[in-house]
């Protein structure tokens, strides 16, 4: 008897619990704006954001259009990281993607490149080292990934290292 009653006061603990978490977790939405913000420091961070490109439908006939893809320090909420050890080649559409110094969202000022900064060629040799998933919210809150990798144009480890999209480079 007394372990029963042990045991509903838990339950009736835990079940109080859950509905507060869900509100503590919550989006904050802003009425006037329409805007998403999840945190103060998120709203703090309006920066230039670097962008690639994605293709989506378009609004009126169905057909597909080259929207950029914004990767904002305000949009990421997580980059995670993993050693890779590979050699691989740059994709034939590499120019649609950017050169980046850091993982996009992983610093507040990322730089981006152009490509005749490696001598850029489809088909050139690039070695990978690491592998980063950068997770963000789009522009309706919807979450999505999108994986980059840490490329080399040398074998040596000493040579300048660069982040660009998977869609640059051809990943088997």
């Amino acid at each position: 008897m007394k372990n029963m009653k042990k045991g509903l006061l838990i339950d009736a603990a835990v079940l109080l619990l859950i509905p507060l978490s869900i509100v503590g977790f919550s989006l904050s939405i802003d009425g006037d704006k329409g805007t998403i913000r999840t945190s103060q420091t998120a709203h703090v961070n309006d920066i230039a954001t670097a962008t690639d490109t994605e293709y989506a439908a378009g609004n009126t006939n169905g057909s597909l259009k080259v929207e950029p893809m914004d990767f904002s320090m305000s949009r990421v909420y997580r980059v995670t990281y993993s050693k890779a050890n590979l050699k691989t080649t740059l994709d034939d559409d590499y120019r649609e993607e950017r050169l980046y110094r850091y993982a996009p969202g992983s610093k507040k000022n990322n730089r981006t490149y152009n490509w005749s900064k490696i001598k850029a060629r489809s088909g050139k040799r690039v070695y990978v080292d690491m592998k980063a998933k950068v997770y963000y919210r789009e522009g309706d809150g919807e979450r999505d990934t999108e994986d980059f990798y840490r490329i080399r144009t040398s074998a040596s480890n000493k040579a300048s290292k660069y982040w660009v999209n998977e869609d640059a480079i051809d990943i088997d």
